[in-house]
């Protein structure tokens, strides 16, 4: 596969930031379902306010939404003219995500009863759409996947057929009609957020992102302001839609307006961080202990839930035994030990199941 043209605009092929920002984001959500299945009394109200502060982490799903609809549609405007285009794109995107989600599908058959039929949704990658098939989510990270497949489906080949500006056209067509489809979802009752149609409008703003910075007419300025007015206009959506209940996700105005806010505020971060404008504020996600997270983010996103609820159970248990309440000393061994297991494992798989196999995309160049 071709080279992603470097230099354009002064914007480099690779972008370290965005590797350690795709690792903050799977921190956050990994938070998020610590606080989530923290159910007990937590003792203090500092405590408490922490929890609710990491419940927020559901964010860093969009983050990733946002992520990825730039860094593929990068990918796919510098290679479409390619005579093996589509090969290509399919086969590395078969080796880099497969190996880490078939582990993670035999993991939830062995750990979580019941689980059967919904492993056979996901091999097809409708997770998402369980409820459809009358199927519980018996795994929920795996929704998400689903929603980033169902964009795979479609978007290359729109980018190999369309002009830039028809592209363009499609995508701020997906981010204006998206939000008011999900009210008038919720209004008569067929909404549910993991359902790809809802939630394309995420990928579709880094999409949009990745136009204007690959596009010729474009200069450092207009990037510039670009992404700085999406970026404000995503953060002020959010700062008016998140309080309207739970974070925004279960009011009518929040669900409408947050999702799509976050994947706006974080296409704002990473036009600006590309054009090196937040290099200082972003200077510990190019250390090397954030981009190592990054390189291991989607094992800690898929493996997460498993340790989380396990983790959370056998303490709960011990605490209930003993008359216990929930303190910081408590909630720091659950978060070191969620920590070490996810980081741990996914060095293991990274070192001996990633890494021999994304060698093999050299061969789809």
């Amino acid at each position: 596969m071709s080279q992603i043209e470097n230099g354009l605009h002064g914007i480099p092929e690779r972008i370290p930031e965005l590797d350690g920002l795709r690792g903050l984001a799977a921190v956050m959500v990994i938070l998020h379902h610590i606080s989530q299945s923290y159910s007990f009394s937590a003792a203090g109200s500092i405590l408490r306010l922490w929890l609710d502060v990491t419940h927020a982490g559901w964010i860093g799903v969009d983050v990733f939404f946002a992520l990825s609809g730039f860094l593929i549609t990068r990918i796919l405007l510098a290679t479409h003219t390619h005579p093996h285009y589509y090969r290509n794109f399919f086969a590395r995107r078969v080796l880099r995500l497969a190996p880490p989600f078939l582990i993670t599908l035999a993991l939830v058959a062995l750990l979580v009863p019941g689980s059967g039929k919904f492993l056979v949704l996901c091999i097809f990658y409708l997770a998402n759409f369980s409820t459809l098939f009358g199927i519980p989510m018996a795994y929920s990270p795996l929704w998400s996947l689903a929603v980033e497949e169902h964009f795979y489906l479609f978007w290359p080949w729109l980018v190999k057929f369309f002009s830039r500006r028809n592209l363009a056209a499609v995508g701020i067509f997906i981010v204006l009609a998206t939000p008011p489809f999900r009210f008038y979802a919720q209004k008569f009752g067929f909404f549910l957020p993991y359902y790809s149609w809802f939630r394309f409008d995420g990928l579709m703003w880094g999409a949009l992102l990745a136009l204007v910075v690959t596009s010729q007419r474009s200069s450092r300025r207009i990037i510039r302001i670009w992404s700085v007015a999406v970026g404000l206009v995503g953060a002020l959506i959010f700062l008016v839609g998140a309080p309207l209940g739970a974070m925004g996700r279960s009011s009518l105005i929040g669900n409408t307006v947050v999702f799509g806010a976050v994947a706006m505020a974080t296409t704002g971060l990473i036009g600006l961080t590309a054009l090196g404008d937040l290099r200082l504020v972003w200077a510990p996600l190019r250390s090397r202990v954030a981009r190592f997270l990054g390189d291991i983010s989607y094992w800690m996103y898929l493996f997460h839930v498993l340790v989380v609820d396990n983790t959370c159970k056998i303490t709960i248990r011990i605490l209930a035994a003993r008359h216990l309440t929930a303190d910081w000393l408590i909630y720091m061994i659950i978060a070191t030990t969620v920590l070490v297991l996810i980081i741990g494992t996914g060095a293991a798989v990274r070192r001996l199941v990633e890494l021999p196999v994304l060698r093999l995309k050299s061969r789809f160049r």
